[in-house]
């Protein structure tokens, strides 16, 4: 792709007012910098910005020093979906174990915890809590981000963990508007679509939007609902009178789009038309994405184009987008004034507090039935298909974990016969092993390694459930350990539920299994 010098690029200071741009590594690129004084309301940052809180914190003071009220702004909900801590993986757990655990002050405390370490780190906005109830067993993007699958558990745990947040200084931001978790869809890469009635889909997911008056803004998501209105809710008019329905009032907050770079919008309308039908439907801040696969300074280009152009054209009236951007500017100024005026704990504290409590809400959230390994040898199947677009690349958390345990564990490769067309792939929900076979819950032969088998969506990807099916006719002693959520789960007599794939949860899954029955 070529590239050329935006140096003396005539930014557009209203167009800039409603955007959060992305940019590439982890010194501030100049051409950022000259956005920046051109009036760029807000930066967002990734795992490539960020290969450590140290390093994150310069970053982010890098960007303040050049432009005081720029928002810095970071999609960190802990669990299996981080960014601050990329490289090691959270030291929290996920949403859905919060909510598995069911304790109110625990999840606040979470929080907490999450909120010192982004303002250790000179961080502004988190774009927390997940609202979206996880109603949908398939869905391949949100599963385990949500903190369950009943509306008012979601609500009270959401609003918990932004009470946390929030006391440590942080802004938050409730994500996806209207809801993306009754799709088996992933807005990454496709436009979901949700046929459920207006009344169902009020009752399962609209409802715990009624906190979301007491957090700072609201994402919208790129789902259709037809019930509701035609188009992608994040650029259609009609999801922010929803939004207003649903908070019963007129909602006062920062309404933020998800990452406008998503194949659900960029593929069509278009990225450029994306931004312009966002601001359309009343958007106030476009995410413009990541920019680990697109050119960073193109797409902050391409979008500020689209927009400059719809005001030449008179399509957005000059005095509507002045004043969209100058509101923008104030409600992100009063964010700044708040990360100001709280304290932020030393970084090392934070991660140590962060770190201990994580450990002790993932020990108290993961379960297991028959399931614990003796001493010798583990091999660890990974037998997940379908790529992890919101967490990004998975590490190798459980052989870390148990190697941390002094466990001598492997990562197995995927053998010959794991795949669905290479061998039988039995009609769900059973897997039995072929006959003749040993005992398939008797411990497996002295000098045998113990094997572990990772699944998330076994019920609904093919491949996944073809791999685990092959896998337990060949060696039926297998422990399987399940990542996704419990209604994802195979019909296996030994199984895990981890409640997420991260290393805090991983982590507890070996002391778990290592401890045995109690």
């Amino acid at each position: 792709m070529t590239s050329w010098s935006m140096d003396l690029f005539d930014w557009d200071p209203d167009v800039l007012g409603v955007l959060m741009a992305p940019f590439t590594g982890t010194e501030l690129p100049g051409w950022t910098a000259q956005a920046l004084d051109a009036g760029l309301a807000s930066v967002i940052l990734f795992g490539h910005n960020t290969p450590d809180p140290a390093a994150t914190a310069d970053l982010a003071r890098a960007v303040h020093a050049r432009a005081a009220d720029c928002v810095v702004a970071i999609d960190e909900e802990g669990g299996d979906v981080t960014r601050l801590q990329s490289a090691t993986g959270s030291s929290l757990p996920t949403a859905w174990a919060l909510g598995e655990v069911d304790d109110v002050e625990l999840t606040r405390e979470v929080g907490r915890a999450l909120g010192d370490l982004l303002a250790a780190c000179d961080l502004d906005l988190d774009l927390a809590p997940v609202l979206d109830v996880s109603t949908d067993p398939a869905n391949p993007v949100i599963g385990t981000r949500a903190f369950g699958d009943e509306p008012d558990r979601v609500a009270r745990h959401a609003r918990a963990f932004a009470t946390g947040v929030t006391e440590a200084g942080l802004g938050t931001c409730a994500k996806h508007f209207p809801g993306h978790g009754a799709t088996a869809t992933d807005s990454h890469t496709a436009l979901p679509r949700i046929d459920l009635d207006a009344a169902e889909f009020g009752r399962d997911h609209l409802s715990p939007w009624r906190i979301v008056p007491w957090l700072d803004s609201v994402m919208t998501a790129h789902v259709l609902v037809p019930a509701h209105g035609e188009g992608p809710a994040s650029i259609s008019p009609w999801s922010r009178p929803l939004l207003d329905r649903a908070v019963g009032g007129t909602y006062q907050g920062l309404v933020i789009t998800d990452a406008l770079d998503m194949a659900a919008v960029a593929a069509d309308p278009g990225y450029g038309e994306s931004a312009v039908r966002a601001i359309e439907a009343g958007a106030d801040l476009l995410c413009l994405g990541s920019s680990l696969r697109r050119d960073d300074q193109q797409m902050l280009r391409e979008a500020h184009d689209a927009l400059l152009g719809a005001v030449a054209t008179g399509r957005l009236p000059r005095a509507a987008l002045r004043a969209r951007a100058e509101r923008t500017r104030d409600r992100l100024r009063s964010l700044r004034t708040r990360r100001r005026f709280v304290p932020a704990p030393a970084l090392e504290n934070a991660l140590e507090r962060a770190e201990r409590l994580g450990a002790a809400a993932a020990a108290r959230a993961v379960r297991a039935r028959h399931a614990s390994l003796g001493a010798g040898p583990v091999l660890v199947h990974d037998l997940r298909v379908t790529a992890q677009h919101a967490s990004g690349a998975r590490a190798p958390q459980l052989v870390d974990a148990l190697r941390a345990r002094g466990v001598p564990a492997e990562a197995a490769e995927v053998e010959v016969g794991d795949s669905p067309g290479q061998g039988p792939v039995p009609q769900w929900p059973s897997y039995p092993a072929p006959a003749p076979a040993p005992d398939p819950f008797s411990s497996p032969a002295a000098d045998a390694p113990q094997r572990l088998a990772l699944t998330r969506l076994p019920r609904s990807d093919t491949e996944e459930g073809g791999r685990l099916s092959a896998l337990l006719a060949r060696h039926p002693e297998t422990i399987v350990v399940h990542t996704g959520v419990p209604d994802a789960a195979p019909d296996h007599r030994r199984l895990v539920l981890a409640h997420g794939a991260g290393r805090t949860m991983m982590r507890a899954v070996a002391e778990l299994l290592l401890r045995g029955p109690r």
